[in-house]
This record gives structure tokens, sequence and C-alpha cells, in this order.
């Protein structure tokens, strides 16, 4: 098993300045996440976790309303990735 250390992303401008999401105003300016890869049955399973970090209650319930969509976009991405690796990696 391997544990990354957690990370913290946020939207930023051009210069680097973390800034409110484009698509929300009460998104919270930083997301914390945590990454766990698991090896079974020669497969990798990735863990991917995330939440509000140092957010007010009103972005927390922003966070938590928008759950199922980023919930819904991440199984999209990786959705995806899988067929990418299945066409590139099965040749």
């Amino acid at each position: 098993m391997l544990i990354y250390p957690d990370f913290i992303q946020s939207y930023s401008d051009e210069e680097g300045n973390t800034i409110r999401a484009p698509f929300s105003g009460t998104w919270p300016l930083e997301v914390i996440n945590h990454l766990m890869l698991i090896e079974s049955e020669g497969k990798t399973k990735l863990t991917l976790r995330g939440g509000p970090f140092n957010a007010t209650e009103e972005e927390r319930a922003t966070f938590e309303s928008m759950r199922p969509h980023v919930q819904q976009g991440f199984v999209g991405t990786f959705g995806q990735l899988d067929a990418f690796l299945e066409q590139n990696l099965n040749r």
C-alpha cells in the first residue's frame, strides 16, 4: 500500500494567487486531498478523498452540496483514463 502526503488544491490566477472558483463564490478556497494506492490481485486500486480545508461553514455546505457532481466528474475522468490505458497498454 502506498499513501501519499495530503495535498492542497486551489484555483489560482496567472500570478499563482489563490482565487475563488469560477463556478461558485462560496466554493472553498482550499480543498485537501488524500491519495492512496493499494495493490490487490495484480491490479492497483486508487482511492482519492477530499474535503474543504480552512473553510467557513458556508464553504463547507457548498462543497457538500456539490459532492455528487464532483464524484460524477471523477467517475467520468477515471473512466476515460481506463479506456486510454486499455487501448494503449494492451497492444
